[in-house]
């Protein structure tokens, strides 16, 4: 029953009693805004889902579950909360809801970000993701609505005297979730439903990395629909790309 109960409920249960309660409480709603249902175009058809039930769960779980569902979870973490790290304390919707495939749903995770990678995946609302160059630099994708200073600086602690660069995205982080959602519905050309094709967000790039074999006017189509926010390297997966000698 505690996956039930209202977000501002929830985290009151788990915070530290006393001042430190009421300061990590302040925190948690500062980061959690209401979660983000895309508006259907009006002659567009809504496709639901429901919220995986995710509570007391590893945030490893997080990725197969969403993914299945075609929901974007975003997650903040919270130092304060009495539960195990990594541990998911709360979502928002919460889980069983139903809502429209792609939309967005606030993740709890009890904890404080361990790696860079878990630094990154939660503040998606600066970073787009992480790489590297050939030199070794790591490479930061960060969104150009939302460049937080003190955000963006964090890294430092993660990278532990490694060298990095920054990379202006004009799409956030969410944006090139949901264009992986899109495509994973399999509607996107007449052949879709057949084609072997893989995914990937690649933070440098700023976009959506599609990997398929589709000819010149498939590729046209694609680019025209979905723009900057998708890159695309045509041939078949785990053959050589069209054109490659």
């Amino acid at each position: 029953m505690s996956g039930q109960r209202s977000l501002p409920a929830r985290i009151a249960a788990l915070l530290l009693a006393g001042a430190a309660a009421a300061a990590v409480s302040g925190c948690a709603a500062r980061n959690l805004p209401p979660a983000d249902v895309p508006e259907p175009s009006a002659d567009a058809v809504v496709v639901t889902t429901r919220v995986p039930q995710v509570i007391d769960s590893a945030i490893g779980r997080l990725d197969k579950e969403f993914g299945k569902a075609g929901l974007v979870p975003l997650v903040t973490y919270e130092p304060g909360l009495l539960l195990e790290r990594g541990v998911v304390a709360v979502t928002d919707p919460p889980g069983g809801s139903t809502v429209p495939r792609g939309s967005v749903v606030r993740v709890v995770v009890a904890g404080a970000p361990a790696t860079l990678d878990e630094y990154i995946r939660g503040h998606w609302e600066t970073f787009v993701g992480a790489g590297a160059d050939p030199k070794g630099t790591v490479v930061l994708g960060v969104h150009e609505g939302n460049k937080l200073p003190e955000v963006v600086q964090g890294v430092e602690k993660y990278l532990k005297g490694k060298p990095y660069r920054l990379v202006t995205c004009p799409h956030s982080r969410v944006e090139l979730e949901q264009v992986v959602v899109e495509l994973g519905e399999r509607r996107f050309l007449p052949t879709a439903a057949t084609l072997k094709f893989s995914l990937s967000i690649d933070g440098g790039a700023c976009a959506v990395q599609l990997r398929a074999d589709l000819n010149d006017e498939e590729t046209a189509q694609l680019m025209e629909r979905f723009g900057a926010k998708l890159v695309i390297e045509r041939g078949p997966l785990g053959g050589g790309l069209r054109g490659d000698g």
